[in-house]
């Protein structure tokens, strides 16, 4: 019965012509994806990237997707620090917990940061939840993590909007930078993993 109704609504030329109406709302609804993305960090955040420049364009897509990854960033770090260890353990394995909490506290956290944030499809943003457990400072570890996450937000963010105008001369030249990027940030990985010492024990409180 409906199902004519929601085809219409949701084709995506029409999309485009709501947000090009309403652009400060569809931006704000977007930073407000973004956010929620981060915090349910269960949600694939380079599909919403790339949904960023599908609606948007490149530009204007990574602005709004780096602020959302900002926001949410900062809501999730200081949510993991009041609620503290046993919260974050309600959602996140006791093991797989551990070994970022580590990860924070080793030599080469902030370089394994990077390398984290910028493998495809991984669950970055429960980072955050584990950097909020450590004795790290805000001011030093959200920058960090945040600039870690553009260089993937604009790679996605061009795959969308090459989708979206069909520039098959976008899409390979933009797969063909996200594979040298991703060889890489491997070969990086490759190179600091046998330099990684644990500094600090994890907190348990």
């Amino acid at each position: 019965l409906y199902y004519p109704k929601i085809k219409d609504y949701l084709n995506f030329e029409n999309v485009r012509k709501f947000i090009g109406g309403n652009k400060i709302l569809s931006s704000l609804l977007f930073i407000l994806l973004q956010i929620m993305q981060v915090v349910i960090f269960m949600i694939p955040g380079d599909v919403i990237n790339a949904a960023g420049g599908f609606m948007f364009n490149i530009i204007l897509g990574s602005i709004l997707s780096f602020i959302g990854v900002i926001l949410g960033s900062i809501i999730v770090f200081y949510i993991s620090r009041f609620f503290g260890y046993n919260f974050v353990n309600r959602f996140i394995k006791k093991e797989k917990l551990d070994k970022f909490v580590n990860f924070f506290e080793s030599n080469t956290g902030f370089v394994s940061l990077f390398i984290i944030c910028n493998l495809p499809f991984v669950p970055k943003d429960i980072l955050m939840y584990c950097a909020g457990l450590t004795p790290l400072k805000a001011k030093k570890t959200l920058p960090v993590y945040c600039l870690s996450r553009l260089p993937g937000i604009i790679i996605w963010v061009s795959m969308g909007a090459n989708l979206y105008s069909k520039s098959v001369v976008g899409i390979i030249l933009t797969l063909c930078i996200l594979l040298l990027f991703l060889l890489s940030v491997v070969l990086i990985k490759k190179k600091i993993d046998g330099r990684r010492i644990i500094v600090v024990k994890p907190s348990t409180k």
